[in-house]
């Protein structure tokens, strides 16, 4: 039987292996951690389980769905159904978040609906008149004026998301907003007076929209999200697949018979097929034969945003009084609150506020220090009267490098350059949230893996007939 190599221990590069393994396949992963999961893992520091995310399940794919569920079969207690509350600070309000004609009618207090509705009829009866050229890439502000008018736009879109991604809105493509071809202030206001649950059974897998998805029951495990890593992982063993940990990939040989010869500082491993998880821009430098000066400096054109983590531990319960809510003109994106997803997060009367900065790597706000992160945030957090400085037993700040894709205005003309390279090399796929630069979610990540081992069980069986 054929030879597999992954190169990344995440939920996609696990699902591509949870797949082979029932067609007989020798699957070997290698994971640069010490741990699976990658940016869906839970790192356990003592009693605490700190997420990188956090994230939940959910999923309207029936077959992805059934499977991660299956998982925790007979032990259903151990994966939970988590009603999902997100919100968002505006202008001193909680907003539900996405936002919708419903946050933006009855949330935002008297002058912003009329001026949002406004704005939006003057853009929505622009946008008939005058047809845009589709040849021109569509960036986040053309894309927020379009759909949800230019006053959302200057006061929210813009300034939520220059804050994140740290670049001006007009050199962002609208790809940074997940499903944003799907997500409009008519079709929230369509979803808004229909019965929700009604429309979900008419849909077809895959076709839902940002806020729709977001109607889907989701669940979480009480140990942590990185607990669905970390049962994929278990289940791959048991079959004899082998993962590697502390296993950096530092060349990857292509021989002349379609091969591969995978190295790391400690081993040299030989396969069939190849799939890639890792990040575009540091896959590229790894090949033998190396591809020519033009692609290495075109792919790494494909950058990636990193995050800053500062996990806060408290006996206060019922901080933020929702999930997790996202906050605009703060030093943070997004605060957590742990025992909102699961109460066995923290030991017993305590609870974890999970605070993310998002930042470039190697920028300034990367390279501050603990204690100086520590400080940035809890200023901020203390003004805006979420929680005392005193109540804060301890904390802890980790940063992860490459976790969201940067979808620049000009990004899809260096992808399919890549792309195309990627092509020429027969037996190998660069797939996932980071290896095709993809910005999605869990189920999708997923699907995704599945999708691969299909590729390569349909390839073998051919080769075979």
């Amino acid at each position: 039987m054929k030879e597999v190599v992954i190169i990344g221990g995440g939920i996609t590069g696990l699902s591509v292996a949870w797949r082979l393994i029932n067609k007989g396949f020798k699957v070997k992963i290698l994971e640069s951690d010490s741990r699976v999961g990658g940016l869906a893992k839970s790192i356990k520091i003592d009693n605490y389980y700190f997420d990188i995310g956090p994230h939940s399940f959910f999923s309207e794919d029936k077959e992805v769905f059934n499977s991660v569920m299956s998982l925790f079969k007979g032990e259903e207690s151990a994966m939970p159904f988590s009603k999902r509350t997100v919100k968002m600070w505006f202008r001193n309000r909680y907003v539900d978040y996405p936002l919708s004609a419903k946050s933006v009618l009855f949330q935002m207090g008297i002058m912003s609906p009329i001026l949002s509705f406004l704005s939006f009829a003057k853009s929505y009866i622009k946008n008939i008149i005058i047809k845009k050229n589709p040849n021109i890439p569509l960036t986040v502000e053309d894309w927020a004026i379009n759909n949800f008018g230019k006053y959302l736009f200057l006061n929210f879109f813009k300034p939520y998301t220059e804050q994140f991604w740290k670049i001006p809105t007009n050199e962002l493509s609208h790809r940074v907003i997940p499903s944003s071809k799907k997500m409009d202030f008519a079709k929230t206001l369509k979803h808004l007076f229909i019965n929700k649950y009604l429309e979900l059974s008419k849909r077809e897998p895959g076709k839902l929209s940002l806020v729709q998805r977001d109607s889907l029951p989701s669940y979480y495990p009480k140990k942590g999200f990185g607990e669905i890593g970390e049962r994929i992982a278990k289940v791959i063993k048991e079959n004899n697949a082998e993962i590697y940990f502390n296993e950096e990939v530092k060349e990857i040989e292509i021989t002349d018979e379609n091969s591969f010869t995978i190295k790391t500082d400690n081993k040299s491993i030989k396969s069939d097929y190849l799939i890639s998880t890792i990040p575009i821009n540091s896959i590229f430098p790894k090949f033998n034969p190396k591809p020519d000066t033009k692609l290495l400096h075109e792919s790494s054109k494909l950058e990636y945003l990193s995050l800053v983590l500062v996990y806060l531990i408290t006996k206060k319960k019922n901080i933020i009084n929702c999930q997790y809510c996202y906050y605009i003109d703060r030093p943070y994106n997004r605060i957590s609150e742990m025992n909102n997803f699961s109460s066995d997060s923290s030991p017993d009367n305590e609870n974890i506020l999970s605070v993310e900065i998002s930042c470039l790597k190697d920028s300034e706000l990367w390279n501050l220090s603990k204690d100086e992160i520590y400080e940035l945030c809890i200023t901020s957090i203390e003004k805006d009267k979420i929680i005392k400085r005193e109540d804060i037993e301890d904390f802890k700040v980790i940063k992860v490098p490459s976790v969201y894709p940067i979808y620049r205005k000009d990004y899809e003309k260096y992808l399919s350059k890549t792309s195309e390279y990627f092509s020429t090399i027969k037996n190998f796929s660069s797939i996932g949230r980071q290896g095709q630069f993809y910005y999605g979610d869990i189920d999708q990540m997923v699907r995704i893996g599945f999708d691969a081992a299909d590729k390569i069980i349909n390839d073998n069986s051919k080769n075979n007939e």
